[in-house]
This record gives structure tokens, C-alpha cells and sequence, in this order.
């Protein structure tokens, strides 16, 4: 009887030392989670505060951040009159700029566009930001060939879809 006591007391300890080494990892994820994801939280509620202070958004649908020479933070919303507006704003908050949704491509049509003209290709993300002082949707996509490794981004402008820079395999 001796041993089969030691034996369930090792087990008890082993299970006890693995349920501590477990919640030990669980609580340092969550910790590295929350502090890895407080920029985009921050960044999000600050455009957030100027898409109602420039176009009054009350209700937001979307959040972009989109990184090219420039950073920029977009808003999808609407306003007080359901008024559908895209506020684009810079990381500089120098000039914000505001647009219709309805006077451009949404998302999924900007993600259509770019899989027409390619359509070996596999849409990751889109984000709407500026370049050159135009606003444009940025598709980034992978190729479906197992050969090309890395990632394609188009630049489709916001109001027409024409596409005005090409960067690929990257």
C-alpha cells in the first residue's frame, strides 16, 4: 500500500505542477495579446474621435490602417443623416480627408477588381489609405502557385478602380 500512496501522490503533484506551468502560459498569452494590440486599439479610438469631430460619424462599420509612405487611419461610417462617409485620416493628423462611400469602390468591389485581372491570386486584405493625395484601396494578395512565394499589393484608386501601382512578389 506504500507505493501506490507515493504513486498517487507524485501523480497529484505532477498534475498540480502542470495545471500551474499551463495557467502560467495562458496568463503571460493574454498579457502579450493585450499589450501587442494596444496600438491598433489606440490608433482606432483616436480616428474614431475625429471622424465624428470632421464628418460627424456616430456609427462605425469599419476600420482601416493602412502604411505607405504615410500612415493613415480610415473610418467607415455614418453620419447623423445615414449618410455613408469613408474619413481618411493621417497618423499626422495634418488633413483629413472625407468621402461618400457611394462616390467610390467599397471593399469587396476593390477585392473583385484586382481577382478579375488576377485571378490565380488569393485577396488577404484590403485597406483604404491615400497616395499622392488620392485615395486608394490597397488589395495585398498571395499567389495560388506554390512556386512565388511572398505577397502582391495593388492600388486601386477609391473613386474609379483604376489601378495606379503595382508592387509584386514581395
Amino acid at each position: 500500500m506504500p507505493d501506490n500512496d507515493k504513486r498517487e501522490k507524485y501523480k497529484v503533484t505532477a498534475l498540480f505542477a502542470i495545471s500551474m506551468v499551463l495557467l502560467f502560459i495562458i496568463f503571460f498569452s493574454i498579457i502579450f495579446y493585450i499589450r501587442a494590440s494596444r496600438p491598433m486599439r489606440q490608433a482606432r479610438q483616436e480616428a474614431e474621435e475625429i471622424a465624428e469631430e470632421y464628418a460627424n460619424i456616430d456609427t462605425v462599420d469599419d476600420f482601416y490602417w493602412f502604411t505607405r509612405e504615410e500612415t493613415y487611419f480610415t473610418v467607415m461610417g455614418r453620419d447623423e443623416d445615414d449618410r455613408a462617409l469613408a474619413v481618411i485620416v493621417p497618423q499626422s493628423g495634418d488633413r483629413v480627408t472625407v468621402e461618400e462611400q457611394s462616390e467610390g469602390l467599397s471593399e469587396q468591389e476593390a477585392r473583385q477588381a484586382v481577382l478579375q485581372e488576377h485571378e490565380n491570386e488569393t485577396v488577404e486584405k484590403a485597406s483604404l489609405g491615400m497616395v499622392d493625395d488620392t485615395p486608394v484601396w490597397e488589395v495585398v494578395t498571395t499567389d495560388n502557385n506554390e512556386d512565388t512565394v511572398g505577397s502582391n499589393y495593388y492600388l486601386l484608386q477609391f473613386q474609379d478602380g483604376e489601378e495606379v501601382k503595382t508592387l509584386r512578389d514581395i
